[in-house]
Formats: C-alpha cells, sequence, structure tokens
C-alpha cells in the first residue's frame, strides 16, 4: 500500500465518492451525492494516490454546535489510523463547540469515547421525509 495523504476540503470527484460509499455499505446516501459535501461546513478524506479510502465531515455553526458525518474508512484500510486521525481534526477545528455524533451502534462507543464523547440518552430524531 502507497503512503495515505490526508486532505482538507470537499472537492473530492463524485466517482471516488460513489467508490467509498458503496465499500462501506452507504447505498443509501449515493443518491445525495455530491450535494452531502458542498453543504458540509468541514471536510477531511485520506488518498491512496488517486483513491480515496476515508472521509469525514461535520456541519457546524462554528459557534455553539457541530455535528459529526459519515465517519468512513475503506474496508481494506481499516485498523491502521485513518480514522482517528480523521475525528481527530474535525474534533480540533471545531473544538470549541459541542459534538452531536449519532450512531446506533454500541462498539462505536469506545472509539469516539478516546475524542470526549460520551453516550446521551436526551436525544430526539427526527427521520427525514
Amino acid at each position: 500500500m502507497a503512503q495515505v495523504d490526508i486532505r482538507e476540503g470537499g472537492a473530492i470527484p463524485e466517482k471516488q465518492l460513489r467508490e467509498l460509499f458503496a465499500a462501506l455499505g452507504w447505498d443509501d446516501l449515493i443518491g445525495l451525492l455530491p450535494d452531502l459535501l458542498l453543504n458540509s461546513t468541514f471536510v477531511v478524506s485520506a488518498w491512496d494516490g488517486a483513491r480515496l479510502v476515508g472521509l469525514s465531515r461535520v456541519v457546524s455553526d462554528r459557534v455553539y454546535i457541530s455535528t459529526l458525518q459519515q465517519v468512513g474508512i475503506h474496508p481494506d484500510y481499516q485498523r491502521q489510523g485513518l480514522g482517528t486521525e480523521l475525528v481527530r481534526r474535525c474534533v480540533e477545528r471545531f473544538g470549541k463547540t459541542s459534538f452531536i455524533l449519532t450512531t446506533d451502534d454500541a462498539s462505536n462507543e469506545t472509539f469516539y469515547g478516546r475524542f470526549g464523547f460520551r453516550m446521551a440518552g436526551n436525544a430526539m430524531v427526527r427521520p427525514h421525509d
């Protein structure tokens, strides 16, 4: 595997986004590309040459609240610290805000806990139409 580079910014070709999202099983989001990135406050990605292998994004008002979205690393590149680096950059950039992260997978608690996230039972969710 070549050196993986971390890049900031949402200028990511749709073809690479589609390939990563498909590998992660995020098929329900593919139809929303590239609007997901265009409407994000911050995007950070991991690249192996021209191959997109990881992505995370933040939606924020930059003052009070930020939402961490779509943290995903291609299965071939997991367990190499890439997810940690992507989340670290997001939290560092918006560290003065509170963060919301929606997850229904309790196994994520340990990973995100390293960045100060904790489970909170006082949230309400309205699914999209």
